[in-house]
């Protein structure tokens, strides 16, 4: 993200049109990115950077990607190498399958699975505000979040192939 320094950020945001987008684009535009909303049939996203939000179902998020040919162009996004965050489902979409409902395909840009929690120590859904344990540095997360709190609300979680992508842990007791 150095490349960024010294310019104001370009940011479109996927609305899956699940869910409420403005506290993630208000947050944005008071940190001072250029925010964009991006829905509907769109060719190309030409900003520094993509923020898919997230709350809903993956099958109809899926859904509503491919029909509006959103699902290429957030995999041409990342073929140019460019920063994808993804929040919550968002996050989810980018695994290769979820098994939510039904056994759907994602965005297939992390190898992996989005698996129902299946622990008999967590009461599922998981809400509340729990604690995260910081694995390794991350170019995007610049701030030191080990050890601080951030509300969950989900039945299930993600398992990529290769655990060197796992950013985060949540501590939950």
């Amino acid at each position: 993200m150095s490349d960024y320094k010294n310019k104001k950020i370009s940011v479109s945001l996927i609305n899956l049109k699940l869910n409420n987008i403005y506290s993630i684009y208000n947050a944005l535009i008071e940190c001072g990115y250029k925010v964009k909303i991006t829905e509907g049939k769109v060719s190309k996203i030409a900003s520094d950077v993509m923020i898919i939000p997230g709350v809903g179902s993956f099958p109809k998020a899926m859904d509503y990607l491919r029909k509006n040919h959103l699902d290429k162009v957030i995999q041409e996004f990342n073929y140019r190498k460019k920063p994808i965050i993804g929040i919550c489902l968002g996050m989810q979409l980018l695994f290769k399958k979820s098994y939510e409902f039904s056994k759907c395909k994602g965005l297939s840009l992390v190898d992996g699975e989005v698996v129902k929690i299946k622990n008999h120590e967590i009461k599922v859904p998981v809400i509340g505000w729990h604690k995260i344990k910081l694995l390794k540095k991350s170019q995007i997360i610049k701030k030191n979040l080990n050890n601080k709190f951030f509300y969950f609300v989900h039945s299930y979680h993600c398992k990529p192939k290769n655990l060197s992508n796992i950013l985060t842990l949540s501590k939950i007791k």
